[in-house]
């Protein structure tokens, strides 16, 4: 190897060595989502994600639909909490508590909360109404990768989480969003992401 060359390979196996001694723990803070407690609760709690024109849940929020319909139906806990604002009837909370009444569960076992835009703040708003309501707990329904910070927001927020990660089809965006709850967790654990 040349000698010019050396200096060049410690410097890239010293980078290599910091990024995976920064980024391996932060993948496995995210992937910690991905293992499902066996646990019941007060409620099952749904955050928001993307509706369709036509008020059709995205492929991703359909998911967490059918896994929270599902942990209802096998009793695991007795009312569902959605979080999602919007714009008037296309709030994702009014969505998805049209989506999980049309299949079945009671609108009063349903607790909307209509004004967030961020996880952050589907947990700061949900959190009193859960509290108003006796709710003290709540499986985390969401992607296995979205489950960590979620729960984060929650217990921040005074709410006992337990994990409850939706299966469905592998996203393509998948590998975007595991990046992105990467950067996302050590800002929100800091409660950063209140200074935007």
């Amino acid at each position: 190897m040349p000698e010019r060359a050396r200096p060049v390979r410690r410097w890239l196996i010293r980078a290599g060595l910091a990024a995976g001694l920064t980024l391996g723990p932060l993948l496995a803070w995210v992937g910690s989502g991905a293992w499902a407690d066996a646990d019941n609760a007060d409620c099952i709690f749904v955050p928001g994600a993307a509706i369709w024109r036509n008020r059709r849940p995205s492929d991703a929020l359909e998911y967490r639909l059918q896994h929270a319909l599902a942990l209802y139906q096998q009793g695991r806990a007795p009312v569902i909490v959605v979080a999602g604002g919007g714009r008037g009837d296309w709030a994702e909370a009014e969505v998805m508590a049209q989506w999980l009444a049309e299949r079945g569960v009671p609108p009063a076992a349903i607790l909307k909360e209509t004004a967030s835009a961020t996880t952050r703040e589907n947990a700061e708003n949900a959190a009193p109404i859960m509290t108003r309501h006796g709710l003290k707990s709540a499986l985390v329904c969401t992607q296995w990768f979205h489950v960590t910070r979620t729960s984060l927001c929650l217990r921040q927020e005074g709410i006992t989480t337990f994990q409850a990660p939706c299966g469905g089809n592998r996203l393509l965006k998948e590998p975007w969003f595991v990046a992105r709850e990467m950067a996302a967790l050590p800002v929100y654990a800091l409660r950063l992401d209140r200074w935007r």
